[in-house]
């Protein structure tokens, strides 16, 4: 499935939605409110894609320059190019902490990802009693290897983060290699891994599709 944006099509419903949900009753429609922020100059998109030899999702491409650089979208809205959610709003990509991995690079999944059961068995799980020294040593040894094996920002490269759906569960656009265009999403916070979106018919879903879809469910809400 792959369906089509076409710019003012997207503003006038949109505005429609606004009008008619004043109350922003839309889940995560409080945190957009159905504006868009201003487009992104095409020129910062070519020195994005000349600096990392990629070409971005021709969809999102289009979006960003010539209907809204985020806002308005699925969930808490579309983040701005280049920005992700932080504890304390929105940051630039690895402004905080590592999370978007090497752009560069094509994104190494074709199918979803998890860590294997194996991994999952070495969670500590401390008995009653435990000295707190030992208790805090365990769950720092734990998130040492959560940090290195689960939240390695290389597991996503080749992506971009392009929205939250809370609780530090995220939706990627892949920018690179084979799966270029289409959303994934990651449920690692839940430790639930990343896995392509599909539609109701098992396609994978393009970012077009993602939106789109969004702004006919949240019309028929």
């Amino acid at each position: 499935m792959t369906t089509r944006l076409e710019s003012q099509a997207v503003v006038d419903r949109l505005r429609e939605l606004g009008d008619r949900d004043s109350d922003c009753t839309v889940f995560g429609a409080k945190a957009h409110r159905f504006e868009l922020n201003p487009t992104l100059e095409l020129s910062k998109v070519e020195e994005f894609e000349t600096q990392y030899g990629v070409a971005l999702p021709a969809d999102y491409r289009l979006f960003i320059t010539e209907i809204g650089n985020g806002g308005a979208g699925p969930y808490y809205g579309l983040f701005p190019f280049g920005y992700h959610d932080a504890m304390r709003g929105l940051c630039k990509w690895n402004e905080d902490w590592p999370l978007v991995g090497d752009l560069s690079a094509e994104f190494p999944h074709d199918s979803a990802w998890n860590l294997p059961d194996e991994f999952w068995k070495q969670m500590p799980d401390p008995p009653l009693g435990t000295p707190p020294e030992v208790e805090d040593k365990m769950l720092g040894d734990w998130n040492q290897q959560l940090e290195q094996r689960y939240w390695n920002p290389e597991i996503m490269k080749g992506a971009i983060p392009i929205a939250h759906l809370g609780c530090a569960l995220r939706q990627w656009l892949v920018i690179n290699g084979p799966q270029s265009g289409f959303v994934w999403e990651d449920r690692r916070a839940d430790y639930g891994g990343i896995f392509p979106l599909q539609s109701d018919s098992g396609q994978q879903v393009s970012f077009s599709d993602w939106y789109l879809t969004w702004l006919h469910e949240a019309a028929e809400s």
